[in-house]
């Protein structure tokens, strides 16, 4: 067995290896686990609008000793002050959602205090509001958080020996058509590991003993249920403890973290540790082949080559053939390829895809966290062009970066903040309205721009550049040129009469913006 300096080691090769594109794959999990990146400041947010973040002083928070609490006083009254609990969660559905689910970081303690204001408090809004978001950011988590999390595994054991692996690996369950069963045996593990945390020191010692069941089940997804949970178990046999004080070297890493607003853990704490687990899993793998049972589920030999190779995972070696259905992910019959030139058709519906896709987003944040629709932006069409402009932008103004993906990052920051900047500094000047407002982040800018949110946009236009728009040229490619001109045609007249109409009458009001004082 390897010393813990020795899979140190290791693991800081493989991570310096496509450095930024490993810093990518572990982020893009991490926002899909976590539902957002928070970096640490003296205010945590709890809700936003759009570009609007509202923050509560960490005495607002509820923990999950405040939700039983409010539980046992309401089903044994005592006299005690009057306080505004239940107003904090009538004022905004996401400050419900946040403080029931996320926020207690237990989906069991959301619905739990969703039945306490059903039953003893009769707040029926509010109460299905917890139940329906509770269960959609489960619904979430368990099939697409836990499989791209098997997924960041499979990448992370290929980017040990193959130089060219690339991102799509975090695809692959998807790609075999593995998703339900992957799903399940991680449902399995979350809802095992929930019950032993009751007994505390049972909590400790499985979570180690499971850690191994995501790279298990990224080497061979049909692995079953049983036999995942076995040979975890076996790995991890006498090695719990020493796995403990392998995250305790860690421990410094998370103390810098929190004085540099996370940037530490973002760019190197978080992809060190995918890199160090995945080390350990092939150390013990090997070790332990000879006494492990069920061996048959431990059948990627292709993962075992001593040396790292100038090459890609050879995609015949996976366990599971990838399933016809979805050859047009990634398959060689449609590569992916991000050194593509986008013609005009495709830049027209990128353009409108990146700027609906920001007006969901932003409609949907308002919703969760008023309770009411708000049509986000300018305009009133469902689009939100400065997330259009920014991600077509991205593709055309810095293609000569795509080879070197943190001059890609850095120039992405760049040219959206300059976006982002001036076209609130026009709307500012203009017409007198704030659409959005970054007053009281870190390093920002007139509330106009900050740090926080450029790398946010750094993020996305990395993963729109590699991922996203080749990936949807690809689609666009399987419709016939005539057709695509035609839609094309057609979201130009409507963007172009709404852009009209929207110069001389803006979208404005409440829950869309504020009125900004040109006296400041």
């Amino acid at each position: 067995m390897k010393t813990r300096r020795e899979l140190k080691r290791d693991a800081r090769g493989t991570l310096r290896r496509h450095y930024f594109i490993n810093v990518l794959v572990v982020f893009l999990v991490t926002m899909l686990l976590h539902g957002g990146y928070s970096y640490t400041s003296r205010f945590q947010p709890v809700s936003q609008i759009g570009n609007i973040i509202t923050f509560a002083k960490d005495k607002d928070k509820i923990s999950n000793a405040e939700i039983l609490g409010e539980l046992f006083r309401n089903i044994w009254p005592v006299d005690v002050h009057a306080d505004t609990t239940g107003e904090k969660y009538t004022r905004g559905v996401l400050a419900v959602f946040v403080n029931e689910v996320t926020g207690t970081k237990s989906f069991g303690f959301g619905i739990l205090n969703g039945i306490n204001k059903i039953v003893f408090q009769g707040k029926i809004a509010a109460s299905v509001t917890i139940f329906v978001m509770a269960v959609l950011y489960l619904l979430f988590q368990i099939f697409i958080g836990n499989a791209m999390l098997v997924g960041q595994s499979r990448y992370f054991l290929e980017n040990r020996r193959y130089e060219r692996t690339k991102p799509n690996s975090i695809l692959s369950i998807y790609r075999m058509g593995m998703t339900r069963h992957v799903a399940w045996i991680m449902l399995l593990r979350y809802v095992y590991q929930i019950l032993w945390d009751l007994t505390i020191v049972g909590g400790f010692v499985k979570y180690y003993e499971y850690a191994m069941i995501p790279y298990l089940l990224a080497e061979n997804p049909s692995i079953s249920r049983k036999d995942a949970f076995a040979l975890s178990k076996q790995l991890m046999m006498g090695q719990k403890w020493n796995t403990f004080k392998l995250d305790c070297t860690l421990i410094p890493w998370y103390v810098v973290g929190a004085f540099t607003y996370n940037l530490t853990t973002v760019f190197f704490l978080d992809p060190y540790r995918a890199c160090i687990y995945t080390e350990l899993y092939m150390n013990l793998r090997e070790e332990k082949m000879a006494e492990l049972q069920r061996t048959k589920w431990i059948a990627d030999r292709l993962l075992d080559i001593p040396e790292p190779i100038d090459t890609a995972y050879p995609e015949e070696g996976y366990v599971i053939p990838f399933s016809e259905k979805r050859k047009w992910l990634f398959m060689e019959e449609y590569p992916v390829d991000y050194h593509k030139k986008y013609s005009l058709t495709t830049c027209i519906l990128l353009f409108f895809t990146f700027s609906f896709a920001g007006w969901i987003w932003e409609v949907f944040l308002a919703l969760v966290s008023t309770g009411e629709f708000a049509n986000r932006g300018t305009m009133f069409g469902p689009w939100l062009p400065i997330y259009g402009t920014g991600g077509v932008l991205v593709l055309i103004c810095l293609q000569r970066l795509r080879e070197k993906p943190l001059l890609l990052f850095g120039g992405t920051m760049i040219l959206a903040g300059f976006i982002e900047y001036m076209t609130a500094w026009i709307l500012e000047t203009f017409w007198h309205e704030r659409w959005w407002d970054y007053s009281g982040y870190f390093l920002n800018i007139h509330g106009r721009i900050c740090l926080e949110g450029l790398l946010v946009f750094g993020f996305a236009g990395v993963t729109a550049t590699y991922l996203f728009a080749p990936l949807f040229a690809n689609i666009c490619n399987r419709i016939s040129i005539t057709i695509r001109k035609r839609i094309c045609v057609i979201l130009l007249i409507l963007f172009a009469i709404d852009f009209g109409y929207s110069v001389m009458h803006p979208n404005i009001g409440e829950g869309i913006t504020t009125v900004v004082d040109m006296r400041e």
